[in-house]
């Protein structure tokens, strides 16, 4: 048999005077039968008998091959129909404006249908061929013709940038034709399978050939790719020589059975590769696609789930050009659902600080029952894996020894067990621990500042102190974070109770401390102020149990406007006296670091000239 050719030329070329169509005659057949049913003018038979030679205008030789010229031919609409579709597609009728395409619309001509990312479209053409439109691609429909009844089909479309795929029927007669326009070539089908890719500028067209030949032709240079090669046109430049196409990969290792989401797979390495492209199916045909992905290395993994069924998965090489080789095919079954349940507590990473830790999950939809797998080990050995099935989603309690442990869960519904979830690990360790035996926590009092300080505690990064007049701590009067081993609090005079504890990293906080009392005195008041001026001198004494005192001197009692200081140790003081004039004096406890405490009341002494 005689191979078809598909010829791709690089600008639009004028259709070829088409030939004489060839109706064979069957008994019964008439001139006038005959313009009926094929002529567009019915009228024009005589045309036909002239054009044969035929003399007889009432009978037609049986088996006779009868030639009608093609114009002369019926034309009728030769509607597309939506087979499938995937993902978000909209069409836009030629003037109109853009809406959603749905399965079972039929497109006359005219049409632009765009695909969005993971959208794939399929087509079926009036002659039969199949039409893919893959992700992220935009296609007009020209030219949908039939001529009548005598099978022929023409078929224009014009692919402005992503990819296509088709597999064209064999045309029959002079006029049927089968047309691809791009930005930069033509692509004319006769009975072939093949891919078309343009690139996202629009300077670059790719083309794989799977069945029949293609004649690539531009800028006065032609070539000839076969069955299994690929070639690449770019806008002012010859056609590139064909090259093979990569072989298709091996399927070996590819599951038949997957239970486990989400959907991913894995093939051997092939030599020239430099890149990959991987799509799911609901069908052998590949006509309904549900999921594409291209990578860099021979894996792919699809976050989308599919439910489950029987698919076939579709693994193709690209080479350093860009052009995809041939395709392996693979059915498998998914089973996967119910999906394992979402997995709380413990968290990854995570820590519990009981031995009796608690396994938190959610429902999944459609699981009868869950089945739990604890073990010290990431591979779950059988003879140290804790395992419990479980009918609710109640929180499962297990005793577990110190040190790290892994978990997993798997939904169970009338078929047994499904697939696992994540594997999460967590370590069972004590609370952070308080100071024991000989180190005690210590506290300073001073006038109301009280000073905290405790040794480090192993294991912990921060510390939290409370402070509070009741046991209960309901109501603490100092709450604060600390990152370091002690801590200053401004206290009101009373008994008080304080405790700290330990933080981790992760937040996690120890136990309490066993609340230890304070009890801040109410800052010490000096009293009996005594002043006496003679011979020059200020002879003071006061009364006090404080180590240390301020003596403050100013001209009015409420002293804004304070003269000079003085420190003393004692309680008691000889000075200089100032000027003759009228003074005011109080006296200032102080406390550990200087710091102020109670006052007495101001006192007025007068200075005159001696």
């Amino acid at each position: 048999m005689r191979c078809q050719s598909l010829f791709l030329l690089v600008a639009l070329s004028q259709t070829a005077v088409a030939a004489d169509w060839l109706y064979l005659t069957y008994p019964g057949d008439t001139p006038l039968g005959i313009g009926r049913d094929y002529l567009k003018n019915p009228t024009d038979w005589p045309k036909i008998l002239k054009l044969n030679h035929v003399a007889n205008p009432r009978v037609l030789p049986v088996n006779s091959r009868i030639r009608i010229p093609v114009e002369l031919l019926k034309v009728t609409p030769a509607p597309v129909l939506v087979t499938h579709i995937t993902g978000n597609v909209r069409v836009k009728p030629e003037g109109g404006v853009f809406r959603t395409l749905v399965v079972g619309d039929k497109l006359g001509g005219g049409e632009t249908v765009l695909t969005g990312p993971s959208s794939f479209v399929g087509f079926k053409l009036a002659d039969g061929s199949m039409l893919s439109e893959q992700a992220s691609s935009k296609l007009k429909f020209g030219r949908l013709a039939a001529y009548g009844k005598t099978g022929m089909v023409s078929t224009e479309l014009n692919l402005e940038g992503g990819r296509l795929e088709a597999g064209a029927s064999k045309q029959v007669g002079p006029a049927g034709g089968f047309r691809v326009v791009t930005p930069v070539a033509v692509a004319g089908l006769r009975g072939t399978a093949f891919r078309l890719n343009v690139s996202e500028d629009g300077k670059t067209l790719r083309n794989e050939v799977l069945q029949g030949a293609v004649g690539v032709s531009a800028q006065g240079q032609e070539v000839l790719v076969a069955k299994a090669q690929g070639t690449v046109a770019e806008q002012g430049k010859p056609p590139e020589p064909p090259r093979p196409l990569l072989p298709a990969p091996s399927t070996e290792g590819l599951p038949e059975r997957v239970v486990d989401l989400p959907l991913a797979f894995a093939w051997p390495a092939m030599a020239n590769a430099k890149g990959w492209r991987a799509q799911v199916a609901a069908d052998a045909d590949f006509r309904d696609i549900l999921l594409d992905s291209a990578s860099d290395s021979p894996k792919v993994a699809w976050e989308p789930t599919l439910p489950d069924g029987r698919y076939f998965l579709r693994i193709r090489a690209i080479d350093g050009a860009g052009l995809e080789g041939l395709n392996s095919d693979h059915p498998f079954e998914l089973d996967a659902h119910p999906l394992p349940p979402n997995l709380s507590d413990p968290a990854p990473g995570g820590r519990a600080y009981r031995e009796s830790v608690k396994f938190v999950w959610a429902a999944a939809q459609d699981a009868q029952g869950y089945r739990l797998q604890i073990a010290p080990t990431a591979d779950f050995p059988a003879t140290t894996t804790i395992e419990r099935k479980l009918d609710s989603v109640a929180p499962e309690t297990v005793k577990l020894a110190t040190g790290t442990h892994f978990w997993r869960m798997a939904s169970i519904d009338d078929k047994g067990p499904h697939g696992w979830s994540a594997v999460r690990s967590f370590r069972v360790q004590p609370l952070p621990a308080m100071p024991q035996g000989e180190a005690k926590t210590t506290i300073k009092i001073d006038n109301g500042q009280v000073g905290f300080a405790w040794p480090a505690m192993v294991g912990v990064t921060s510390y939290d102190l409370e402070v509070a007049r009741k046991a209960d701590f309901a109501a603490p009067e100092v709450q604060q974070h600390l990152t370091d081993t002690k801590a200053t609090a401004s206290l009101k005079p009373g008994r008080h109770l304080w405790r700290i504890r330990g933080v981790e990293t992760d937040a996690q906080a120890g136990e309490w401390s066993k609340p230890e009392p304070l009890f801040v005195m109410p800052p010490e008041t000096p009293g009996n102020v005594q002043v006496n001026v003679a011979d020059g001198i200020l002879h003071i004494n006061w009364q006090g149990t404080a180590r240390a005192y301020r003596l403050e001197f100013a001209r009015d009692p409420g002293f804004k406007v304070p003269l000079f200081n003085h420190r003393q140790d004692g309680h008691a003081v000889h000075l200089s006296a100032p000027e003759p004039g009228q003074y005011w004096l109080r006296v200032v406890a102080l406390g550990e670091d200087n710091a102020r405490s109670g006052e007495s009341r101001p006192v007025k002494f007068s200075v005159f000239g001696w």
